[in-house]
């Protein structure tokens, strides 16, 4: 492939990535919102659950607080390995 063909190439990639990627944010974004509320309903559950086999309410409210707040996108990020994570920036730092 030549220089001239790859920069006719160009004005066609940049399009496609134009159209795809907004709709793939938005679609993500969603479930992660919807991901995060059933979280927070299960946070509760687990709450008085805690509280009816005997935890101290105090315990219990902070170990479901926990538990609906380590859903991160950054944390599921970095457990994925995906390239913009850290164990990439870390292996691009070595070499």
């Amino acid at each position: 492939m030549t220089d001239n063909e790859s920069s006719q190439d160009l004005p066609t990639i940049v399009a496609s990535v134009m159209v795809t990627i907004p709709p793939l944010v938005f679609r993500t974004g969603w479930a992660y919102l919807r991901m995060r509320k059933h979280a927070q309903k299960a946070s509760k559950k687990l709450e008085l659950e805690f509280v009816s086999n005997g935890i101290p309410p105090e315990y219990a409210e902070r170990l479901a607080e926990q538990y609906a707040t380590d859903l991160s996108i950054r944390t599921m990020i970095r457990k994925m390995d995906v390239p913009f994570g850290g164990a990439w920036r870390r292996q691009s730092l070595e070499k």
